[in-house]
């Protein structure tokens, strides 16, 4: 099962056109043991199959390198971590990165917790707490925000742009068919402070699957009434 694993991070990298190393590999193999191991306690995800696992979230988090491949320090928020994906294989593969992992749920916190400990990684962190909530202590601190929750593009500018310094990007990974998402999430960008700075369209490796990456750049400051309280935003998007 982990030659399977394996085989399958080197053939999606390749296919990525990414280099990895056998110790991001080592890495990456003990993060997916522990993910199996903890599954049926914590709840973390139904993708537990080494192929599938290893294209679906392990390579999936990867396809948004490119977005972070050259902030060299920067301070990353990964927004609804959930078992720790996008963010902690970015921060396995790119260790010069300082990443928050924030989700609601307790036990993905406890989870990505023992797994940051287990790997001994450096400046990355795990909080239970909400966008909304992070914002009154976190807020236009990062760099970098990221997200791959299924929330639309219109809730998530959100949750993610009054935490991103004037300057800095939110990288939202999407489904391939994202333009109506986008044009739904226009007014939204405005008002929050964004501009859409690019959208890459990525095919998936080893699998029928296409991504939709979409970079927004911070502008101007948020205005400080933003985010409204927990909940707001998903009921009433801008």
């Amino acid at each position: 099962m982990g030659n399977l694993f394996r085989q399958t991070i080197e053939q999606g990298c390749k296919l990525l056109d990414m280099g990895i190393s056998n110790s991001v590999i080592d890495k990456f193999e003990i993060y997916y043991q522990m993910l199996i191991n903890k599954n049926k306690e914590y709840n973390l995800t139904s993708i537990i199959e080494p192929v599938e696992a290893a294209v679906k979230h392990f390579i999936d988090s990867l396809t948004l390198y490119q977005e972070i491949s050259s902030t060299s320090g920067a301070k990353i928020v990964d927004i609804g971590s959930g078992a720790g994906f996008p963010g902690i294989p970015l921060k396995i593969y790119k260790d010069d990165i300082d990443m928050t992992l924030i989700d609601a749920v307790g036990k993905k916190v406890s989870f990505m917790q023992q797994v940051i400990k287990n790997l001994n990684l450096q400046n990355v962190i795990a909080i239970q707490t909400r966008a909304e909530e992070l914002a009154s202590t976190g807020r236009e601190r990062y760099n970098v925000a990221l997200s791959r929750a299924v929330a639309e593009l219109r809730v998530l500018v959100e949750y993610a742009l009054p935490l991103i310094q004037v300057g800095g990007i939110f990288v939202a990974a999407k489904g391939p068919n994202v333009q109506g998402e986008i044009i739904n999430a226009d007014r939204a960008i405005k008002i929050l402070g964004g501009e859409i700075l690019n959208i890459r369209y990525v095919s998936l490796p080893l699998s029928n699957e296409g991504r939709s990456i979409v970079t927004i750049k911070k502008i101007e400051h948020t205005l400080a009434k933003y985010p409204r309280r927990i909940g707001i935003a998903k009921k009433r998007p801008l």
